[in-house]
């Protein structure tokens, strides 16, 4: 692969992670709950008051443990995975606090912040996809899992997110016996944003095929 497009395939990354962040940050403001992948963190940022943002860093730095504990090795590929989260990590924690909150508030605004989240989101994920360079270690993990298993990766996805979201509820429960963090919008954020993301693919592929080959 020429060098050009290698550099323009991860701006079109990096655009998507900026995305990504900021759709998460629309989510979580939305006071509604979070996605399934940002639950735990937001959970427990709630309850030490240190940032959201920090919290995604750590986790995430977790799961590229695990990662290379599972494939036995540690490469160039998974090193570059600790400057892209902490740039996701430093951009969710910018719009975090550039975004106000609906906690507390109407419901519909609350769920218009929901849905623009999810666009957003999804938009994010598709870019990243469609870069196809890097992964954040969270999806990462989930492929590491999938190819030493021989578990589709789909549903290796659906399980890891499960698991995160219900470790999410029972830190939430035990802390504010209350599902904070932990909501609706945690359910519609999981169905909702996967289809979007197909709706995305549709629309942008062509174009982002047409930029790599130029």
């Amino acid at each position: 692969m020429k060098t050009r497009t290698i550099i323009k395939r991860y701006c079109i990354f990096f655009i998507g992670l900026i995305f990504c962040a900021l759709g998460i940050s629309f989510v979580t403001r939305a006071g509604l709950g979070t996605s399934p992948v940002s639950g735990l963190p937001f959970v427990i940022s709630l309850i030490t008051g240190i940032s959201m943002g920090t919290f995604t860093f750590l986790f995430n730095m977790l799961f590229l443990i695990l990662e290379a504990i599972l494939r036995r090795k540690f490469t160039l590929q998974q090193a570059l995975q600790i400057p892209i989260t902490f740039a996701f990590s430093f951009f969710i924690d910018r719009f975090m606090a550039m975004i106000p909150t609906r906690f507390g508030g109407p419901w519909g605004s609350s769920f218009v912040y929901l849905m623009i989240g999810c666009v957003v989101m999804a938009l994010g994920i598709s870019l990243e996809v469609m870069a196809d360079v890097i992964m954040l270690p969270a999806e990462a993990l989930v492929r590491a899992i999938s190819q030493t298993t021989g578990m589709k990766f789909g549903n290796v996805k659906v399980g890891f997110d499960s698991f995160l979201t219900v470790s999410a509820m029972v830190v939430a429960l035990l802390a504010f016996h209350k599902l904070n963090g932990v909501r609706e919008g945690t359910l519609i954020n999981a169905i909702a944003v996967g289809n979007i993301v197909k709706l995305w693919r549709k629309l942008l592929e062509g174009a982002i095929t047409v930029f790599l080959e130029k």
